[in-house]
């Protein structure tokens, strides 16, 4: 058996390859739960404690604690 047949067997056992879709625009996801104007106004409350001037967190901030922060002030809402 030579290496041009030995390929088209194996070319066709496997499945065929898909093309591409032209033309088509990908489908916008849409968000499953609402927004929440409270939990926006909290994290920017929380994000002007935690955050220093050039952006970076405060000593013992991370973004895990700036969460439970603002989760803290919406409850307080």
């Amino acid at each position: 058996m030579s290496v041009e047949e030995y390929l088209q067997l194996v070319n066709a056992d496997s499945p065929p390859k898909r093309k591409a879709a032209v033309g088509r625009k990908a489908k916008k996801v849409k968000r499953k739960g609402k927004k929440d104007p409270k939990m926006a106004k909290a994290l920017k409350m929380a994000n002007d404690k935690a955050r220093k001037k050039n952006g970076g967190y405060k000593k013992g901030y991370d973004q895990g604690k700036l969460m439970s922060l603002a989760h803290k002030i919406r409850r307080k809402m």
